[in-house]
């Protein structure tokens, strides 16, 4: 339902969420606590807010309005133009005009839309070329460019400006959660063209956040760097447990966009995806794709797996393995016939071996080891070194689960996987320094920094 004129805007909206105190007008002097809103949007002509009954039409009230970082609240009447319903909710949005505005007060907003629009920041980061941006109170917006932190050029963050710029794309779900959790991940597209996975924190008392701008179109296994031929024997597995292993910023999160396109794209299989938050969005191809998300359509990885295995599926995907519950869950799922993709962070091929089985209890580790030596089918580690023209490429190394593989992680001799992996090329293993000898002969990388990664 709306009940707004049909006419042109004269000004954009803006998805700002900023608190206000509303009274009824005319009145001599403001009685009681006032009516709380929090705006739904804002525009140089007036704003938007949430209202769980319906104000008639040009209703006005007097109201202060409480920008970030400003000590004085803006005060003026406003009018009720619009109203509409949410769907599936009990709420209303109420749109209303700015009435009896001070220049001055009129121009703070003007300035706090510039500041606090999440969309224009977003737009003048990806321009700058951002792979991730920063938001931290008392310092202007940086960015990582090329792996390098920079300053965006914006104005210091204020107290409250971040959740005046993101709360206004969460769910009353979600922000219930970070108020009670101090945490969130979740993702969203501001437009048909770009994509961010985002994390809201809390860092000494403020609430600060990260963004991760993510490629909407799934790259293909030819433009990762990695060994094509090796990676497609690995997609055509029927079951095994793959792990795609780097520290941050290491691209695992591509790869596995790409493995899954690769199969979607060639084979006919049901994939279900477990992911949190859900990065790229995938559309079925020759295979039936289901992406599932943590907190919206399941608990957690652990339940989601142990589920995952009652729906049919040939290919299972998890965003990330975090603890022993899901690890059983993963290694239990390859074992059992289904090809099972994660990522792990870990500096090599051998520590992600490490790292897994010290997930477990000292009581487990002797049966977990067991069933990885059975259940593995290969860890891809990779790290991302500057090309020599732009961007970035993927130097990796691939340790297959050969029997001598199985041997040593059943007797936990994980000290002696680099001793296979290095003498392994024939069997089609290889290491890192062989990765980046490769990727320097094809001109990919400079000398320069083949060298640093070789010493």
């Amino acid at each position: 339902m709306s009940n707004e004129p049909k006419t042109k805007r004269k000004h954009a909206r803006h998805n700002i969420r900023i608190p206000g105190l509303c009274w009824e007008h005319p009145i001599k002097e403001k009685r009681g606590p006032g009516k709380e809103i929090l705006t739904r949007d804002l525009s140089g002509g007036g704003l938007g807010f949430y209202s769980e009954s319906i104000l008639p039409l040009g209703t006005q009230f007097d109201l202060e309005l409480f920008l970030p970082g400003k000590g004085k609240s803006i005060t003026c009447t406003i009018e009720v133009v619009r109203i509409e319903a949410i769907p599936e909710s009990k709420e209303y949005i109420i749109g209303t005009l700015f009435r009896d505005i001070k220049p001055a007060d009129l121009a703070l907003v003007a300035r706090a839309i510039g500041k606090m629009d999440i969309h224009l920041l977003l737009d003048k980061a990806l321009k700058k070329g951002a792979s991730d941006i920063h938001l931290s109170v008392g310092h202007p917006a940086f960015i990582r460019k090329e792996g390098q932190i920079i300053s965006l050029g914006t104005d210091c963050i204020e107290e409250n400006q971040v959740e005046a710029m993101l709360f206004p794309i969460l769910s009353k779900v979600q922000i219930e959660f970070f108020r009670k959790n101090k945490e969130l991940d979740f993702a969203f597209s501001p437009n048909l063209s770009s994509r961010f996975r985002v994390n809201i924190h809390s860092q000494k008392g403020f609430v600060e956040a990260a963004l991760r701008s993510i490629p909407t179109q799934v790259i293909s296994l030819q433009k990762t760097g990695l060994p094509v031929d090796d990676v497609e024997k690995l997609c055509a597995k029927k079951s095994g447990l793959i792990v795609i292993a780097g520290t941050t910023n290491s691209g695992k999160t591509t790869t596995m966009g790409a493995i899954i396109d690769h199969i979607n794209t060639t084979t006919k299989r049901v994939i279900i995806t477990i992911e949190d938050p859900i990065e790229y969005v995938l559309k079925s191809k020759k295979s039936i794709i289901k992406q599932r998300e943590i907190g919206n359509d399941t608990l957690s990885y652990a339940e989601a797996l142990r589920r995952a295995l009652r729906q049919d599926p040939d290919v299972i995907c998890i965003g990330e393995i975090l603890d022993s519950e899901c690890m059983w869950a993963a290694m239990r799922a390859a074992e059992t016939g289904n090809l099972v993709i994660t990522t792990l962070h870990a500096s090599s091929a051998t520590q992600a071996l490490e790292r897994i089985v010290n997930l477990f209890s000292p009581e487990e580790m002797a049966s977990a080891c067991q069933q990885l030596s059975s259940g593995l089918a290969a860890i891809i580690f990779q790290h991302l070194l500057p090309r020599s023209e732009s961007d970035r490429i993927a130097a990796s190394e691939l340790l297959l689960n050969t029997p001598a593989v199985q041997n040593l992680i059943r007797e936990r001799k994980f000290n002696l996987v680099r001793n296979v992996l290095q003498t392994g090329r024939g069997q089609g293993m290889y290491d890192f320094s062989f990765s980046v000898k490769e990727l320097l002969k094809k001109n990919l990388i400079d000398p320069t920094t083949a060298s640093e990664m070789l010493h």
